[in-house]
């Protein structure tokens, strides 16, 4: 039978989405599933890994099933996942704990002593390092017992293959530039956990192996299919907003989200998303993007949100549509689950100033919105003051958010820079995947090529009046972690 898919998988904080992608890079068709979230304690979030697995097998079975297409037309597979998960299993496959995923903040402690040791400011409670060095000091057995160190991809595609591999977008302990290298060997030298715990790096294109008979059967598929090494939610999302080649920004409007830059590769940062041995994608994160405007929603909107369930974002899109750009003074500060450093805090929260008698649940919205905008422009203003990027150009925005023309329209007129939406818009995690695996078969040619292979649907130019009112408001919202920082210290420092 021809050879005609791509399976590809997208792997969030809150399930995973399975697609059906033909040869070409189009979506077919896609299924999702849920697994949960566990926070046992404030500041602990950890996911089980059998739960990916088995969210794994039912999507392959349930797209499959929706598409109407047989396995034996699935070319290759590819896998596109949450970064930074740590996942122990021992020399017989049982996973050790759970995966601390990039949510969990536990590991200030490690953080703070981590920045002593190598004497910057680079590390907070929700990096990758110092949650590594909490697991050494407080489960010890657990890193002895461990035969190797998967994330969430490499865990994966070990179950899927049996071959233990890293993607170099996965990859915070190995690299393939030997200044990067060393720098991460001194980090795990320091934490005390041997760098031949974690599998060998390759790119996301590599052929890591093939389903193996007991993985076919729990899939739904059929024994053989190559499966490439893929790469996590950043990489993937560059190419499926069109953005690989060097000089590309995206941005990310997802629970999570970023403004993403393409770069060539700098071995002194090691707080990037490596793409290949020549590229990065350094970003600017907000800690909640989609999570502050469903809070936002389900707050304001209650009763519409439990009668309406999902329909609930286009009503409020419509509500909202008569709110003038600044939303009549009221600011929003889109802080409710904290935020990161260098310009935030894990302590922050979100905040309204300047409501009035005449503002309402509209303005309110209106204005988290904003405040999500405001923010990225911070972050945009950073990497051009602090690392020298230029300011971009065009901005290709992807994601659940990038749904609404209202937040769309409002980005471009608070960063004063056209914006674009790619037609996949909502599973462009999965496209880009996807295309890891088309490379790797050898059907696309190269990255380059997939990026002119994206199809942009809608174009959004930046409105003068409202650029106008947004610079005098943005003026506003620079000040306001500034200010609120004391206060936000003082009742939310964790002890």
């Amino acid at each position: 039978m021809e050879k005609s898919h791509i399976l590809a998988y997208d792997l969030g904080t809150s399930g995973v989405k399975g697609a059906i992608v033909t040869l070409g890079g189009e979506v077919v068709d896609t299924a999702t599933a849920d697994y949960p979230l566990y926070t046992p304690v404030p500041g602990h979030a950890e996911q089980d890994p059998v739960k990916y697995w088995e969210g794994v097998c039912e999507v392959t079975r349930l797209v499959l099933g929706k598409a109407g297409i047989s396995p034996d037309t699935v070319a290759g597979i590819a896998i596109g996942t949450l970064w930074k998960g740590i996942i122990p299993v021992d020399s017989e496959g049982n996973v050790l704990h759970n995966s601390i995923i990039w949510l969990d903040a536990r590991a200030a402690d490690q953080a703070e002593r981590l920045n002593a040791r190598f004497g910057a400011d680079i590390f907070s409670a929700a990096d990758y390092w110092p949650k590594l060095m909490w697991l050494r000091e407080n489960r010890p057995d657990v890193i002895e017992r461990a035969e190797v160190i998967f994330e969430v991809n490499s865990y994966l595609k070990w179950r899927m293959t049996g071959e233990a591999a890293m993607d170099i977008s996965n990859s915070y302990v190995r690299s393939p530039d030997p200044a990067l290298e060393q720098k991460y060997r001194d980090i795990l030298d320091f934490i005390d956990i041997p760098e031949a715990k974690f599998p060998p790096v390759v790119n996301a294109e590599t052929l890591v192996g093939h389903v193996t008979e007991y993985a076919a059967e729990e899939m739904g598929l059929v024994a053989g299919i190559p499966v490439f090494a893929g790469n996590n939610d950043i990489q993937a999302i560059t190419v499926g907003a069109g953005c690989s080649d060097i000089g590309g920004v995206h941005m990310y409007f997802g629970s999570s989200g970023w403004i993403g830059y393409t770069i060539p590769h700098q071995s002194k940062e090691i707080y990037v998303s490596g793409f290949d041995r020549d590229r990065d994608i350094t970003i600017y994160g907000m800690q909640a993007i989609g999570l502050s405007f469903n809070w936002a929603v389900k707050k304001l909107y209650a009763a519409e949100y439990e009668s309406m369930g999902g329909k609930v974002f286009a009503f409020v899109d419509k509500d909202i549509a008569d709110i003038p750009a600044g939303s009549e003074g009221v600011f929003a500060t889109p802080w409710f689950y904290g935020e990161r450093p260098p310009m935030f805090s894990h302590e922050a929260r979100g905040n309204f100033l300047n409501l009035g008698p005449g503002h309402d649940r509209r303005h309110m919205t209106h204005a988290v919105m904003e405040g999500v905008c405001y923010q990225l422009k911070m972050g945009s203003l950073y990497n051009y003051r602090i690392k020298g990027f230029p300011r971009p150009e065009v901005i290709s925005v992807i994601g659940g958010g990038s749904c609404s023309d209202i937040w769309m329209q409002m980005l471009a007129d608070v960063m004063n820079t056209p914006v674009r939406v790619p037609a996949a818009t909502r599973h462009a995690g999965a496209v880009g995947t996807a295309y890891s695996a088309l490379i790797g078969l050898g059907i696309c040619s190269d990255y380059a090529e997939a990026a002119k292979r994206v199809r942009i649907e809608r174009t959004f130019e930046p409105i003068p009046a409202n650029v106008k009112t947004y610079e005098a408001g943005f003026k506003v919202f620079e000040k306001l972690y500034a200010a609120l920082e004391p206060m936000f210290m003082q009742t939310n420092k964790q002890k």
